[in-house]
């Protein structure tokens, strides 16, 4: 299992085949149940089979994995979300030999759960362990037995697009360590990609985080007052894909100095903010940030019909 913590990798295996049980329970819980020579060889020969899989799971770039699986495995490691992780266990055991394609749909709609959950709306993340807790006891029993019931066992854990929309076009991310960078930068290419239908690497240091109202902004800024300058410069309508270079050259330089940069950017997200917005402040930064959530409800969502 190299660096994983084997009591967390026992109580994800124990809650992905029973009844939720948090981490101080654990041990009394499984002490309780298992009370049988038998039962306890039984206990360790599926230990030994469920380790493998909880590993490849926490490792996305094990060969276990297709790309696609890979890329949203990624993610969720990105996200720094857990919670899955029973359901995603209970899937793989049923599904990935016979019906892979179901556990790989299953794995993408978890992502865009997560993303939806976690990422934007910030919500509670209790309810949200018991649901996938539930759902990988009903698939390791075999009573979720198809994709369509596997995914629509998300649902009470899938903002819909008004309460997605909603928290979207309020969110700020505060750039100012690595891992929100990331995501940022994530968010902002996967929202390129769907404008462009061009797919930039977002990881890639040729493109840069620009900050288009600037986090040490100069006094060609002073018509956002200093309250409003740190309440949006972190909003994600405040930020935009750009090359390096070009960001480097414009610095914490006026909207004005900006938009001719921005207008050569490879970027069709930032060569459409001089082409919208002749100036730059709290009321644009709200426009441009809903029309990105409407964007983004298209990116990230599943529909349950199908």
């Amino acid at each position: 299992m190299g660096n994983e913590s084997f009591p967390e990798f026992l109580r994800i295996f124990w809650n992905s085949r029973h009844k939720l049980v948090r981490k101080p329970d654990l041990f009394k819980t499984i002490r309780k149940r298992i009370t049988t020579r038998e039962q306890t060889f039984t206990l360790l020969r599926d230990l030994g089979k469920a380790a493998s899989i909880y590993a490849a799971l926490r490792n996305p770039h094990d060969e276990t994995w297709f790309p696609d699986e890979r890329q949203h495995l990624r993610q969720l490691q990105m996200f720094n979300t857990r919670q899955p992780l029973a359901m995603l266990m209970a899937c793989f055991e049923q599904f990935s030999e016979q019906d892979r394609a179901t556990f790989s749909k299953t794995l993408r709609a978890i992502t865009v759960t997560a993303f939806r959950y976690n990422v934007i709306c910030n919500l509670q993340t209790h309810e949200q362990e018991r649901t996938y807790n539930d759902a990988a006891v009903n698939v390791s029993n075999k009573t979720l037995s198809s994709l369509q019931t596997v995914v629509g066992s998300l649902k009470d854990v899938y903002p819909d697009d008004a309460v997605f929309k909603a928290a979207f076009r309020e969110k700020s991310v505060r750039t100012t360590n690595s891992r929100n960078k990331k995501i940022v930068r994530f968010i902002l290419f996967q929202i390129e990609k769907q404008e462009s239908g061009q797919e930039f690497e977002f990881e890639s240091a040729v493109y840069n985080l620009e900050h288009i109202l600037p986090e040490n902004p100069s006094t060609a800024w002073s018509h956002i007052a200093e309250h409003n300058q740190d309440k949006f410069v972190y909003r994600l309508g405040n930020m935009t894909p750009l090359e390096s270079k070009a960001n480097r050259k414009i610095g914490n330089a006026s909207y004005t100095e900006k938009k001719s940069t921005f207008a050569s950017s490879s970027f069709k997200i930032t060569r459409a903010i001089p082409e919208h917005y002749e100036e730059w402040n709290e009321a644009k930064i709200n426009a441009r940030q809903g029309q990105m959530a409407n964007l983004a409800s298209a990116i990230w969502r599943i529909d349950f019909n199908d």
